[in-house]
This record gives C-alpha cells, sequence and structure tokens, in this order.
C-alpha cells in the first residue's frame, strides 16, 4: 500500500522534486539523533533543526519540562517540515521517559558537555553504535537526569576564556564531525528501505495540497 500512495501521490509534484526527495533520502540517517531538553529560547532551537536538515539527520526529540517550545520558521526556514520531531511533554519527568525510549531503540545516551574529563568530539567513537546527542541550554546546561543517565560524554575543545559555545553553534561544530565520520562506515548510517518510504510518503503529504482528500479519493477506488 505505501508504495502505491508514493506512486500515486508522486504524480502531484515535479519530476525534479521527486527525484530531490529520493536525493536526500539517500543521505539521510537515523544512527544520531538530537534531543533538545527544555530549550527555552525558541530560535536557538530552530537553529539546531536547520542544521540538522543541512546535515542529514532526520530525528529530533524535543523534551519540554518547564518551557513549551515552539519553531520559529524565520530560523528554521522550513526545516522542521523535512525532520521527524518527536516531543516529551505529557509526564512530570518527560527527560526520564525520553532517555528510556531511546534505549528502548538501542541509542547510546551522549550527554554534550565542556566538563574537563569529557570524551573530545575528535575521539568520539561511533562504531560503538547509535547515539542521541543531548543538548541543554546555554544558562543551566543538562539536567541531572541526563547526567545520571548518560551512557558517553563528548565536548569540543575550547581555547578560550568562554566556558561554552551558543547551543546552536555546538550543534552544528558537533553534527559536521560526527556526519563526516559517519559517512566512512560504510552502509550501517543510512535509512533502511522501509523508512525511506515511510519517511518520503510523509514529505509528499506534506509538500501536496489537500493531500489527505487525495489520499481518500485512492482510497476508495483501490
Amino acid at each position: 500500500m505505501t508504495d502505491r500512495l508514493i506512486k500515486y501521490l508522486s504524480q502531484f509534484i515535479t519530476e525534479e522534486r521527486n527525484k530531490l526527495f529520493d536525493t536526500v533520502l539517500s543521505e539521510r540517517t537515523r544512527y544520531i539523533k538530537v534531543v533538545l531538553e527544555d530549550i527555552y529560547q525558541p530560535h536557538n532551537a530552530s537553529a539546531v533543526l536547520r542544521t540538522m536538515d543541512c546535515f542529514g539527520i532526520q530525528d529530533a526529540c524535543i523534551i519540554e519540562n518547564m518551557n513549551e517550545y515552539h519553531v520559529n520558521p524565520d530560523v528554521a526556514l522550513g526545516s522542521s517540515k523535512w525532520l521527524t520531531l518527536e516531543k516529551f511533554n505529557k509526564k512530570e519527568n518527560n527527560t526520564l521517559e525520553a532517555i528510556e525510549n531511546l534505549k528502548k531503540e538501542n541509542y547510546r545516551i551522549v550527554a554534550t558537555t565542556p566538563h574537563t574529563f569529557d570524551t573530545k568530539l575528535d575521539d568520539f567513537d561511533l562504531k560503538k553504535g547509535k547515539a542521541a546527542l543531548f543538548f541543554g541550554t546555554e544558562m543551566h546546561g543538562l539536567s541531572k537526569v541526563v547526567l545520571e543517565n548518560a551512557d558517553d560524554f563528548v565536548k569540543i575543545p575550547m581555547y578560550g576564556f568562554t566556558e561554552s559555545f551558543n547551543i546552536s553553534v555546538s550543534a552544528a561544530i558537533i553534527l559536521y564531525h560526527l556526519t563526516e565520520k559517519l559517512k566512512k562506515l560504510q552502509d550501517h548510517w543510512q535509512l533502511s528501505e522501509n523508512e525511506r518510504k515511510e519517511i518520503k510518503l510523509e514529505w509528499l503529504k506534506r509538500s501536496i495540497k489537500r493531500s489527505d482528500l487525495l489520499i481518500d479519493n485512492f482510497l476508495s477506488h483501490k
């Protein structure tokens, strides 16, 4: 059914657009996920989403404990349309729920921190398995829940007086570095065929006006 729906909806976009979807999907990955914990400045979180799209990271987990997150369209520039966003905001401790879910999916919990004894970015080993990169606020950093449950800690080497980068800058540096490493892991980082189809179908739905009516019409005549 997914194949037939993709073929049907592809008629309503240009051939160039269709080829672009396939090209972008060939570079997408779920080997790395980004987790944003309680970010209270929407422009910073939105800049991270834009960076994720640029580097081919498909999934973002948004943890809302104290702060509700809304995409800033002027910063994200439509990038959220192409990403899979999962929000955790239903429980008292949403951070713990996100961590438990990620561990069930066999992700390592990786805290990005400027601490002295953390692993330097150059030394972070992606071969050990999938990684969920946690980013916290500039003011308070990551919560104790993340730090106590983290499997790994990674930091960007710094040589000035300032203790940390802006979160969007940190994400850009880390994701650039790790995605370059990731491409050397042969095929382990790429989406499965089913994942590509699932995401392409979602992109088609989001790209075509009133796609829900088109799908209803297709299903009624199948």
